[in-house]
């Protein structure tokens, strides 16, 4: 049996019918413990992190879906793993939790996924990164290349590198009377890098999205459809979804993205796609568990028994 930390926002916050940390939660304590861990509390002493955590039990189909014990100050590295779930943004004291993370590895517990890969691959660039076709994209905060792109473009989706969700995602067209002061307002006046891509009509036949676990790729996938008025598919926003097998023509090129996740510590991923091309990689709080299950029953379960395997494989190799 083994001792799973979680850092995730609130607990009491969550939707236990769609969230995805919720079900990983539901599969792995089964047979282990979880110990949910208040991200405020965490502090470093010396050379040792500690937190006040609570032991975790869900529930399934229960109005309280949920139970926490009272909280201890726990030395988080008597831990086996901690599942690093925190949603975006990706900010300040996201890059400082990061790194007191990396104490505790220096201390031998396995992080999911861990806090180097984290800062080392932004979710928006390694999309692009890794996306076998090319699409036009322009990561900038500089207002007159923005212009310029867009104007050769015509019509854009502009998005920060540090959220999610579809939040503060914007479709820019040329023809917008007020083109450089909305991109004056989405830089901060230049202080904010934005990435801007060539808009995909694509999207009118879904953005896919793409679960890689231990360098696996589930074949049952999130098809997310835009709702009437929006160019954004995120479910968030009111996007329609259904769940289909994976497109077998990008498979084997999805089987290497999810190989070079693993062998950069990135276990668990969600990649989005729009036609043949990779929009984005999310690392940090990968979603679209619970939705999937209406097909693959059993998918949870596969999850967080690939979770076991990793801890099981970094213990021995130790």
């Amino acid at each position: 049996m083994y001792s799973f930390g979680v850092i995730m926002d609130p607990i009491e916050d969550i939707n236990p019918k769609e969230d995805s940390t919720f079900a990983i939660i539901t599969a792995l304590q089964k047979n282990h413990n979880i110990e949910y861990i208040i991200p405020d509390t965490i502090h470093l002493i010396n050379q040792d992190v500690f937190a006040k955590t609570k032991k975790l039990k869900t529930f399934k189909r229960k109005k309280d879906f949920y139970k926490l014990s009272r909280s201890t100050l726990m030395n988080l590295s008597k831990l086996d793993c901690i599942l690093f779930r925190k949603d975006p943004p990706v900010d300040e004291k996201y890059i400082q939790i990061t790194h007191m993370l990396d104490y505790l590895e220096k201390h031998g517990v396995l992080i999911i996924n861990s806090p180097q890969s984290l800062r080392d691959y932004n979710e928006k660039l390694l999309g692009n990164n890794l996306t076998k076709f090319n699409l036009p994209t322009l990561v900038s905060s500089n207002q007159e290349a923005i212009v310029n792109f867009v104007q050769k473009h015509k019509k854009v989706v502009i998005k920060p590198l540090n959220l999610m969700g579809g939040k503060d995602i914007s479709l820019l067209s040329h023809k917008e009377k007020d083109l450089l002061t909305s991109i004056k307002t989405m830089t901060n006046n230049s202080q904010r890098f934005m990435m801007i891509q060539k808009y995909l009509k694509e999207i009118k036949n879904g953005d896919t999205r793409i679960l890689m676990t231990n360098g696996i790729v589930h074949e049952n996938v999130l098809v997310r459809y835009p709702p009437k008025n929006d160019f954004r598919a995120n479910l968030s926003y009111g996007g329609k979804f259904k769940v289909q097998k994976i497109n077998h023509k990008h498979l084997n090129h999805l089987k290497d993205i999810a190989i070079y996740l693993k062998n950069n510590r990135i276990y668990f991923a969600g990649v989005d796609m729009i036609g043949n091309y990779i929009t984005e990689i999310n690392i940090t709080s990968p979603t679209g568990i619970q939705q999937i299950e209406l097909k693959d029953k059993n998918l949870s379960s596969s999850i967080a028994n690939q979770f076991i395997k990793i801890v099981e494989q970094y213990y021995d190799d130790k």
